[in-house]
């Protein structure tokens, strides 16, 4: 039974800023009281996420927006094939509904709207755990929850010392001599390339979004607050491009802003902050102000290239510095044989699952393990 005082349906346009006041409620993880935000639009700041949109919208008997969740569509490499795929997220209660009758609600919706394909992914980080009751115990008549693996998200801040990095590479097998790799800034006449370079590593990875960079020429949605010259490219003695990234400012429509801090760590901030900025950590900002890191896109190598990968991250984080960002974020699943590195790191680590939720069959046995999860940092 469903409670007649409440329903659900697709978004419009108007419901813009009800969305962001439901998407802006603060939860607190490790003391700090945070907020999510999508300024200054939600719906411009979804497209990063999807092609396809799916929004939708739960509202009381006096039109009071109290719930909203998103399960929209993007085209990406499934198999070596540009399927579209479904990502589940933005789930939002605001707390005095929180309950069975929304999800009731949400669960309906989904079954109804959910195909093509009729399941969709999702990433439920460890300390989200309203989520991972409601979704990963598929309560409430919600989709059946399907774990496909662990991951995890490195705000990168730092490096270990490198002499112990390459004497992990000296046990490891390179089939590339790094030293033969030159990069430089991508130009117009290396879009084909970019796009043939990701079709390439979709024999290796699964999930990596169909790209057409000709998109970032046109300014695409999509690729709202990228442009061309934020990719980085890597090319061997061959000319064979072999390596790549992008550095993704996504603060102009996507932030995590600090709402306040529990009164130890509020205390402790000033000093913490300089003890951090000594040992390459990530600094906390004052109240009011968030978080400002880059978004690796694309970063994509051969999974056996090590060397490389790590070469790349120290580009990365030399040229967000140069730029005034002191982070580069990104997710690897912990398969990716690319997570070992993630050893010698430093910087803050936010783990989770990634997983499918389905109101049919079980999705992972049409999902060969062959292939290495890949996420998009940036679009999840």
């Amino acid at each position: 039974m469903y409670d007649e005082r409440l329903t659900i349906r697709g978004t419009v346009d108007q419901d813009d800023l009800k969305l962001r006041e439901i998407i802006n409620i603060p939860l607190t993880t490790k003391g700090v009281l945070l907020s999510f935000q999508r300024e200054p639009s939600y719906f411009q700041a979804s497209k990063v996420i999807y092609k396809n949109n799916d929004h939708s919208v739960v509202e009381d008997d006096q039109n009071r927006m109290i719930a909203c969740f998103s399960n929209g569509s993007r085209p990406c490499y499934v198999n070596q094939e540009i399927k579209p795929l479904r990502y589940a997220c933005d789930l939002r209660v605001v707390s005095a509904q929180r309950g069975k009758a929304v999800l009731n609600l949400v669960a309906k919706r989904m079954r109804e709207t959910m195909q093509n394909p009729d399941f969709a992914q999702n990433i439920i980080f460890d300390d989200n755990h309203a989520a991972r009751t409601a979704i990963q115990t598929s309560k409430f008549g919600l989709p059946q929850y399907y774990a496909e693996g662990a991951v995890q998200t490195l705000t990168l801040t730092g490096f270990q010392s490198e002499k112990k990095i390459q004497a992990f590479f000296g046990q490891q097998y390179q089939a590339t001599d790094i030293n033969k790799i030159r990069s430089c800034v991508a130009e117009p006449k290396h879009i084909e390339q970019m796009n043939q370079f990701v079709k390439e590593m979709a024999q290796f990875y699964n999930f990596i979004p169909a790209y057409d960079f000709n998109e970032l020429l046109q300014s695409h949605p999509y690729f709202l607050g990228l442009k061309l010259n934020d990719f980085h490219l890597y090319f061997d003695e061959h000319n064979v491009l072999v390596g790549m990234f992008g550095l993704w400012d996504q603060h102009s429509f996507k932030q995590s802003k600090i709402v306040d801090y529990g009164k130890i760590i509020g205390f402790a901030r000033p000093f913490y902050n300089v003890y951090s900025k000594v040992t390459e950590k990530m600094t906390l900002p004052k109240r009011g102000q968030s978080f400002h890191y880059h978004a690796l896109h694309s970063l994509l190598c051969h999974p056996a290239q090590l060397a490389l990968h790590h070469r790349m991250l120290k580009d990365a984080l030399r040229l967000s510095k140069q730029k005034g960002i002191d982070n580069v974020c990104f997710t690897l699943s912990k398969r990716d044989p690319r997570y070992q590195l993630n050893q010698f790191y430093k910087g803050e680590i936010l783990s989770g699952t990634h997983g499918y939720v389905s109101f049919n069959s079980d999705p992972r046995p049409s999902i060969d393990e062959a292939y290495i999860p890949y996420f998009e940092v940036g679009r999840i």
